[in-house]
Formats: structure tokens, sequence, C-alpha cells
């Protein structure tokens, strides 16, 4: 099945630059085509987001506290439950920032943790699509 992003989760991906897109996409073990389409290479970069968070779980912080409350419940379990983590905002940035001091130190490159927050909303119904309860 295909992921495809709302409109509204569609927004302001015209802004992300081609190169930071062509990285995270390499980073995540695909190849991009030479000439970038923003939505559908996203589109395809959100299920291997979520295999990834399976594999190590997701680098947060304090800054995405906001972004994660701010999420549905039931996406916000969804997401927590794939990562083998508890649901609750704080358990989350706590475990995230295990996950950003080994980004930081072994990954200081990676567009995993500068990316995260423009693709936690997509991520989040995906996971909710797409994980059983």
């Amino acid at each position: 099945m295909r992921f495809v992003l709302t409109p509204e989760e569609a927004q302001g991906l015209e802004y992300l630059p081609d190169k930071d897109l062509a990285d995270w996409a390499v980073e995540l073990d695909m190849v991009p085509e030479e000439e970038i389409d923003r939505l559908a290479l996203v589109e395809e970069l959100v299920p291997r987001l979520m295999s990834l968070a399976q594999r190590e779980g997701l680098p947060f912080s304090k800054y995405d506290h906001q972004d994660l409350a701010e999420l549905p419940a039931s996406h916000r379990e969804a997401l927590a439950r794939a990562m083998g983590w508890r649901p609750d905002v704080r358990a989350m940035i706590r475990a995230g920032e295990r996950v950003w001091r080994v980004y930081r130190k072994n990954r200081p490159g990676s567009q995993v943790p500068i990316m995260l927050p423009i693709l936690l909303r997509p991520l989040a119904r995906f996971a909710s699509d797409n994980t059983p309860a």
C-alpha cells in the first residue's frame, strides 16, 4: 500500500532544499532520481523512516515536546508502540534524547534529526495506519 501525504502535510515541502532531501534519501537507503519530485520522494521516505524508527527509535529533543503533544493520541500511541516506547510525551522525549546522543556521536551529518520535525505528523499517521493495535 502506497503512503500519500495529505495536502496539509505536503505544505512547506517546496521549501526543502533538494540536496537535503537527496542526502536524506541516501541515508534511508534510497537512490533519488536526478530530477527530484519532492512530494513523491517524501511519500517514499516516510515508510523508510518508520522502518528506521522501529529498528533504532527516533532522535527527539525537548524542542519536540509540543509537536509530540499536538499529535492525535492514537497516532502518538502507534508511533511509540512501533518503537517499543511508552506513549507518554515525556517518556518519548527521554527515550528520544538517548537516540539523539547516539546520532550526535555516530552520525553528526544525519538528516534524520533535522527532517524529523517536518515529517512527524505524517510519520505518526503512517504508524497509526500500519501498525496493529
